[in-house]
């Protein structure tokens, strides 16, 4: 899943980088994920990244706002927050995962 800013599309894609990014990773190349990408994420400018593991049913959570880097583990019985919007969590009890 992406998101981006409805101020950075224009009908037709994301012009920028996109805020929000949710990754599952990939079972035939999980360090594609794990570095290629939050490398490329975190230096273009997303601002929050998840890689969802559903092997091992965690989810981690890098925040690249102001110039830090956060990463937070969660399991799939969390209740998480997106960190760059004030009133979205995303319950993975409710997913039914």
């Amino acid at each position: 899943m992406i998101v981006c800013d409805k101020d950075k599309l224009d009908g037709k894609r994301c012009n920028g980088a996109p805020d929000f990014i949710i990754e599952i990773i990939s079972p035939s190349n999980p360090s594609d994920d794990y570095i290629r990408k939050l490398y490329y994420y975190k230096n273009y400018g997303v601002r929050e990244y998840w890689i969802v593991d559903p092997i091992a049913q965690t989810v981690l959570v890098y925040f690249f706002e102001q110039n830090s880097f956060n990463v937070r583990q969660y399991s799939f019985r969390d209740k998480i927050k997106v960190g760059i919007y004030d009133d979205l969590w995303i319950d993975f009890t409710e997913l039914g995962l």
